[in-house]
């Protein structure tokens, strides 16, 4: 799956992608409310499933890198992997470098990424989950007309910490 939008490529991730992932998977500011901090060879290992062709299994992660369309610099990744294929449920996923965030990037990928899933995929809903504390992350949700469906406690583990989460949700019209 590759798509564009007017100033990025979403593209299949690539193991040339390596460094500029472990770069934003790394990064406390990036992975704070997401996940740990990755090693590099847990970026690696991520990075080699996410290359693995995708059958639209249940729990299996369709991973696609965000590039700038002039250089075909890697500032980001997202995701699609079905939670309930029977039902045609889905469930998103994303994240920007520190450099990137701020700039409509995030905005302009994953709303072309859920246009692009309704009509190229078999899914009906699309569902995305984040840390309550996740302020710029439930705030695109809900500019990208997704609707907050509830709250998730004690969801997370990160840092040594349990977190909250809100669930929200989209249903194809």
């Amino acid at each position: 799956m590759k798509f564009c939008t007017s100033r990025l490529i979403i593209r299949p991730m690539t193991m040339a992608d390596l460094q500029a992932s472990f770069a934003h998977r790394s990064c406390p500011q990036t992975s704070r409310y997401i996940s740990d901090q990755t090693t590099l060879a847990q970026a690696k290992q991520r990075l080699s499933e996410n290359c693995q062709p995708w059958l639209g299994e249940e729990n299996q992660r369709l991973a696609l890198a965000i590039t700038l369309s002039g250089s075909n610099e890697l500032i980001g990744e997202v995701m699609f992997k079905y939670i309930n294929k029977a039902s045609l449920v889905g469930e998103i996923g994303y994240r920007l470098k520190k450099e990137a965030i701020g700039k409509g990037y995030a905005f302009e990928a994953v709303s072309a990424f859920i246009e692009h899933l309704f009509s190229k995929l078999e899914v009906m809903k699309i569902v995305a989950v984040c840390a309550v504390d996740n302020t710029p992350s439930w705030r695109l949700m809900e500019k990208m007309q997704m609707h907050r469906e509830g709250v998730f406690k004690s969801h997370f583990f990160i840092g040594g910490e349990r977190l909250d989460a809100f669930s929200y949700g989209i249903c194809r019209t």
